[in-house]
């Protein structure tokens, strides 16, 4: 998995919150990731951002920060100008420390990019999508008539998660009885994502990709001469050959995969309830008008994003609204910001299942778009479905839901909740 922004280790929270008041003293805002409340809610400090430093340059992260839709969307289609790849950065952007695994589909550009995008585009074929279909169908029915069964459940761990490993697993055909690893492995690795990671969590973090590189390539050498659909086997017989992947790249795209669908979807999903419980009318929609679920998916995406930020570093001298980035700067593009753009989106801070307008950026744009996207959709999809047809009211069962201590991933803790089960035979 590939290491994102980080905060150079000599930051403290204190330290932080010093150049944070100086930054809005002077600016009239500041991001600083290390906070709280901004980990609780982003979005009130994003406001402040967009009107007051929409192009931000920031102590604490030591790079750009850009905010408005307009210009984060332009950054994530412009590749010739904004690189994925950590090679591109100067020595003064610290933000990013150097990292292990280069050949990473998500830290290299065209041409290298499109090779590996073309191989993994084969993984999630309309084909293979559809062939998952029913199994995804059949889970998430599984997951939500076991809920039913407690009444109070947690729709987080119980259910999001559990869906998002168990497709995970079918798609890989990995066995239900290494699942207790996966679920540890994918949690470890994932600290690699962020901003606030300490050192003792990299050093986990790292231990366990270790341990993922281990299983993934005895996995691949087995499936070499497989004939099966699977995305071991199809990237093992793309490797075994040199088929546009090598087993190296071939073992980082897995993990990339399995960590990346399990974050995203369960995140999703979690963020995408609580949005729903916020805003009963609209879930009484979806329930009265269920042919609106992917555009009440896509809703959930853009205003609750269940991934913030994004980076890439400028590989050209770049203008922006009066400031000018220089070669081998850092950006941060903050996509849950960009979502919430007034300038982009009507009544912006509104959720509504039926919006029109600009597509969202949670799966990113351009040729870094989130090539797992349809899938993550189809998981959703089918758990809200199962979830609206079979359970009555559902509500919070304890306290405000929290979120994960994270400044990239944006996800809940857990989401206690108490549902009712509908009587089918009503």
């Amino acid at each position: 998995m590939s290491r994102r922004p980080m905060i150079p280790e000599g930051w403290t929270s204190i330290a932080a919150q010093g150049v944070s008041l100086w930054e809005t003293a002077s600016r009239g805002a500041s991001y600083n990731p290390l906070s709280p409340n901004v980990i609780q809610n982003p979005y009130d400090t994003y406001t402040r951002l967009r009107r007051h430093s929409p192009v931000h340059r920031s102590a604490i992260l030591g790079s750009w920060v850009l905010t408005r839709y307009k210009d984060v969307l332009a950054a994530a289609k412009d590749h010739e100008r904004f690189s994925n790849d950590p090679r591109w950065r100067s020595a003064t952007t610290s933000v990013l420390p150097p990292a292990p695994d280069e050949y990473s589909i998500l830290l290299v550009d065209p041409p290298e990019h499109s090779r590996l995008r073309r191989v993994a585009a084969e993984v999630f074929s309309k084909a293979h999508l559809t062939a998952l279909g029913e199994s995804i169908t059949q889970t998430a029915s599984e997951l939500i008539e076991q809920a039913a069964k407690r009444r109070t459940f947690d729709w987080v761990g119980d259910v999001a998660a559990s869906l998002a490993m168990r497709v995970m697993l079918r798609m890989m055909a990995i066995p239900e009885r290494d699942r207790g690893h996966w679920e540890r492995w994918t949690r470890e690795r994932a600290r690699l994502l962020e901003m606030i990671a300490t050192r003792p969590h990299r050093k986990t973090a790292h231990l366990a990709g270790a341990e993922i590189q281990r299983y993934f390539m005895a996995h691949l050498r087995a499936r070499k001469q497989s004939d099966e659909t699977d995305a071991i086997s199809t990237l093992a017989r793309r490797a075994a050959t040199g088929d546009g992947i090598s087993m190296v790249e071939a073992c980082d795209m897995l993990s990339v995969l399995m960590i990346a669908g399990n974050e995203t979807t369960t995140n999703l999903i979690g963020n995408g309830m609580l949005a729903l419980l916020r805003h009963p009318r609209q879930m009484q929609r979806l329930r009265e008008e269920p042919e609106r679920i992917r555009g009440a998916i896509n809703e959930m995406l853009r205003f609750d994003s269940p991934v913030q930020t994004d980076f890439r570093i400028a590989k050209a001298e770049v203008s922006l609204r009066g400031h000018t980035i220089k070669p081998g700067d850092g950006i941060i593009l903050l996509t849950g910001s960009a979502n919430r753009d007034e300038t982009a989106f009507e009544r912006a801070d509104r959720f509504d299942i039926t919006r029109k307008g600009p597509k969202h950026l949670s799966f990113g744009f351009g040729v870094h778009h989130c090539i797992g996207a349809e899938l993550a959709r189809m998981e959703a999809s089918a758990i809200f479905t199962e979830a609206l047809s079979k359970l009555g009211t559902i509500r919070l069962a304890g306290g405000p839901p929290g979120y994960r201590r994270s400044t990239v991933i944006r996800g809940l803790a857990a989401l206690p909740v108490r549902a009712e089960p509908i009587n089918q035979d009503a």
